[in-house]
């Protein structure tokens, strides 16, 4: 098997872990219960008290959703796998599968007296997230470097601080989520929202491999913006 149909491989069970991680997310939305379906507009009160759920899904989609478009652009300048990459792109998805448990949590909890609580646990997890995607990215430079040689070390080492960035504002949040739950939630769906826009704004920088199948030679690849930060995860 050639190193393209691997990473093709690869790349295409990720993606199917993804959507059903983002599906699993809907899930937990309950449909409201409605005790008087006879009375004019009863539903709209039960809609109201499931808010907790829709800003927990919102949340965790745009974390999702980051999290793939990172994994997705990053595919596109490898030119080869490795046993690293595997396992490591393995613990990437484990972690993007156990996020609709922690959104479920936020979304039973953020109402109520342990609030601070499911947050912290929330916001952990999206910690958790974000170090098995900066392990993903080092797998792809050590032991092997299996980025396409036309990335530069400059544009490496820029999106190396990227990926660290987002650990640590994750910690931040995580610290933060303790003493003002509410605060941190909105922090971090604000930071997602800014880096989507920022992210279109570059637009979409054309990263082809020089091994592309469908082509004989590709461009030279610039760093694309902060798309390996999931300051989303």
């Amino acid at each position: 098997m050639s190193q393209r149909n691997e990473l093709q491989r690869i790349e295409a069970f990720s993606d199917a872990v993804f959507a059903i991680a983002c599906t699993l997310l809907v899930i937990e939305i309950a449909v409201p219960h409605v005790e008087d379906v006879l009375r004019p507009g009863a539903l709209w009160p039960a809609l109201k008290a499931v808010w907790p759920s829709f800003v927990a899904y919102l949340i965790s989609f745009a974390s999702l959703l980051i999290a793939w478009a990172n994994h997705h652009r990053g595919f596109r300048v490898l030119v080869r796998s490795s046993g690293a990459l595997l396992y490591a792109n393995g613990f990437l998805l484990l972690t993007v599968t156990f996020m609709p448990f922690p959104t479920a949590v936020l979304a039973e909890y953020i109402n109520t007296p342990q609030a601070n609580i499911a947050a912290v646990f929330y916001s952990a997890a999206c910690l958790t997230m974000n170090l098995s995607f900066n392990l993903w990215w080092l797998s792809i430079r050590r032991p092997v470097r299996l980025l396409a040689p036309s990335v530069s070390k400059a544009a490496e080492r820029k999106l190396t601080i990227h990926t660290l960035s987002g650990f640590t504002f994750y910690l931040c949040t995580t610290a933060l989520s303790y003493w003002f739950p509410a605060t941190a939630l909105i922090v971090i769906f604000g930071v997602q929202v800014l880096w989507i826009v920022t992210s279109v704004e570059e637009g979409d920088v054309a990263v082809e491999s020089k091994y592309s199948e469908q082509v004989e030679a590709s461009a030279p690849v610039k760093a694309p913006g902060p798309w390996l930060s999931t300051i989303e995860v």
